[in-house]
């Protein structure tokens, strides 16, 4: 089943039906027997077939006739095809597909990165598996969290990766970046991405060491790849503690249609469980998002998403220097983002990809009595050409643009900048022999606000060890332009970071172990000095990784263990010296653990987190930043149960975090004088909600 976190205003069943049709169904399976899910059918030159469901089991209708050719393929699977003869009558086909030994037993690109889908073995985070994460919430950011090399989220919206700070990561839709990728914040309080997991079939999660594709961060890049076109139409139903959402998927021959909306209000759920500040308009939220794909060819795909997003709230946090007088703080916020692809084989050797994207997002409102308004805004084209030799080795080139810029206010005063960015990347992937790898990529960029161009080589080798195991190895430097809020204050120049990265991985299609260790040195970092930005800091991280996944030891069971050690000093913003960031703790490790119990058809999961402490700015020591917070502590469990409400597969879902009720502390405000504090806490001891997700139209559910 694939569930989303979404709702349907109304259902519409469409189909168009062509007279003098065929029906043609049946049943795909691997050599060894087993339904092979997601499979491409389809009658070679016209655009007739469909995909194989999470059965194995196709069924699609085509008005050819005469002996025709049907092809198959799948990801991980050699493609093949059958001759069949169609002369209207319908057609019942078991079909076998081989295995692709180049698939999964040759060595791959893997250092620094965790990839995760239909297209690649050992895959560690799908949709579904970030959706029943304890301690999650469906949240693709938090989910990300419980991998080694991330730390966990406090007072800080963002993924912070290796030592690096949160501007340091970006994320990528399809190839394109987002520039806003998470919700409105309220003081000292991280939030959620905007982006669902269940838009999404593929997630490589790069740690470091990323392909000269992707620019503009210097240490992460989170690279989201969109489903394609759904198996069949449905209607995603959720109700949840917070609010519920409704989304329509209509499958038509090649091409589908998603339209859908969402509602949620924290004022009922707040009323119940304390929060740490005074909400006077707890947040609430509004949205909705249309998305259509459709197949142009045999090989070609268009996709469009577009969506869009209203949030507001308002709220009195404590104010260390007047107690008795609350800092206010109200926020509208207002998000847009529309993203449009198109991928199509121009012939057996040559593929073309293109692309465009537009965000916008912007917030508007109060600071005590001070009135504040903040525009971001990105439009960015992307197009890029693939020249395949034989069935691994390629050539990649291609061109990107984009322009992005922020406008504030703060009353009377404002200021703005604006960047056109352009840059050119080439890259190949090497096949040396089916044990040996090599990419090399060059990406160069111009910035006109900066004035600066830059120039980004990076390399990847891979070793196949044995059957399962592989050695690789990663260099790279990466550019990024300075934080808006610097490059307002018309900062100077790129900030850059060198990664060296050297990987041991262990995989199965079952079990999955890595041990990593990296190097990263920061130069031209953006500091602030008398009020003024330059490009005179510095810093380093360096540490290792250990991963262990295993979804075969226990019965109907799946767990992985994380540990990551990070030794990270920088001298950068307003820093005097050089110091252990704030965000940056020195242990880190999650153990995560699901089990389904087929009895009662229920999966319950555990997240166990522990983080040693960070660092914090105490104005009475006079060594900068060398005070830390206790440890960080947090259990969070989760039930799904699978069930069925008025004959529709249902789900109904408990998520609950920190249920031990662990008193965690994320850092301390301290008064202007210094003489007192206060702690910064999460914005409740425990959280919990509570869903039905309901699906219309699918009754099939994969682990």
């Amino acid at each position: 089943m694939k569930t989303q976190l979404s709702l349907v205003l109304f259902l519409l069943s469409i189909y168009g039906m062509a007279g003098a049709q065929t029906r043609i169904s049946g049943m795909i399976k691997s050599s060894k027997g087993t339904p092979v899910a997601n499979a491409n059918i389809l009658i070679k030159n016209s655009y007739d077939g469909t995909s194989s469901d999470s059965l194995g089991r196709f069924d699609f209708t085509t008005t050819e006739s005469g002996t025709l050719i049907l092809g198959f393929s799948a990801l991980n699977y050699e493609s093949d095809s059958v001759s069949i003869i169609v002369n209207k009558e319908a057609l019942r086909l078991t079909l076998t597909i081989k295995s692709a030994v180049n698939q999964l037993n040759t060595v791959t690109i893997s250092a620094g990165s965790f990839v995760a889908g239909d297209a690649k073995k050992g895959a560690i985070l799908s949709s579904l598996d970030i959706a029943t994460t304890a301690g999650t919430r469906a949240d693709v950011f938090a989910a990300l969290q419980t991998l080694p090399g991330t730390q966990t989220t406090f007072s800080e919206s963002g993924l912070f990766v290796r030592g690096g700070s949160a501007s340091e990561t970006k994320t990528y839709f399809d190839g394109m970046l987002v520039k806003s990728p998470f919700n409105a914040t309220v003081p000292d309080q991280a939030s959620r991405g905007r982006l669902s997991a269940f838009l999404f079939k593929g997630t490589s999660f790069s740690a470091g060491g990323y392909s000269a594709q992707f620019g503009q961060a210097l240490s992460s890049a989170l690279i989201l790849e969109s489903t394609d076109l759904p198996e069949k139409t449905t209607t995603g139903i959720t109700f949840l503690s917070v609010g519920g959402g409704l989304d329509q998927n209509l499958r038509f021959k090649n091409s589908a249609l998603s339209i859908g909306g969402y509602y949620y209000n924290l004022a009922p759920v707040y009323g119940i469980i304390k929060q740490q500040n005074d909400y006077v308009k707890a947040p609430e939220q509004g949205g909705g998002n249309i998305q259509y794909k459709a197949k142009t060819s045999a090989t070609g795909m268009f996709k469009f998403y577009g969506s869009y997003s209203q949030t507001g709230l308002s709220l009195y946090s404590a104010n260390i220097d007047a107690p008795e007088k609350p800092n206010f703080l109200s926020n509208s916020n207002s998000n847009i983002y529309v993203n449009s692809t198109y991928k199509e084989f121009l012939s057996d050797n040559w593929k073309l990809e293109a692309g465009f994207a537009f965000n916008r997002d912007e917030d508007a409102g109060l600071k005590v009595r001070d009135d504040y308004s903040r525009r971001d805004q990105l439009l960015e084209g992307k197009l890029t050409m693939t020249r395949y030799y034989g069935k691994r080795t390629n050539f990649k080139f291609g061109a990107e643009t984009f322009n992005t810029g922020r406008f504030e206010s703060f009353n009377e005063r404002s200021h703005s900048y604006n960047d056109q960015i352009s840059s050119a990347f080439v890259e190949t992937d090497l096949f040396l022999s089916s044990r040996f790898v090599a990419r090399v990529g060059l990406r160069s960029e111009y910035s006109s606000y900066l004035r600066q161009y830059n120039l980004a080589p990076r390399t990847s080798l891979g070793f196949k060890t044995s059957l399962n195991s592989q050695v690789s190895l990663a260099y790279g430097r990466f550019y990024q332009n300075p934080e808006d809020e610097y490059l307002i204050l018309k900062a100077t120049g790129f900030e850059q970071a060198d990664h060296y990265i050297l990987k041991y991985e262990i995989n199965t299609p079952d079990r999955n172990f890595r041990i990593e260790g990296y190097y990263k040195n920061y130069n031209r970092l953006t500091k602030i000095t008398d009020g003024t930005p330059n490009n005179n800091g510095k810093g380093y991280a360096k540490g290792f990784e250990i991963f262990w996944r295993d979804k075969k030891s226990v019965q109907n069971a799946d767990y992985w263990i994380s540990y990551s050690f990070l030794d990270t000093k920088r001298n950068f913003r307003d820093y005097p010296t050089l110091a252990t960031p704030e965000f940056a703790a020195r242990h880190t490790a999650s153990f995560v653990f699901k089990q389904y119990i087929n009895a009662i058809s229920t999966q319950i999961g555990g997240t166990y987190t522990i983080a040693s402490g960070r660092t914090y700015v105490n104005p009475n020591n006079p060594v900068f930043l060398s005070d830390k917070t206790k440890t960080y502590n947090d259990l969070s469990l989760t039930v799904s149960h699978l069930t069925h409400v008025f004959k529709q597969f249902t789900v109904l879902y408990l998520n609950a975090n920190n249920v031990p009720g662990f008193k965690n502390v994320y850092g301390y405000q301290y008064s202007a004088d210094g003489s007192s504090r206060r702690p910064k806490l999460p914005s409740a001891r425990r959280d919990l909600i509570i869903g039905l997700l309901m699906t219309i139209g699918d009754n099939t559910f994969v682990r």
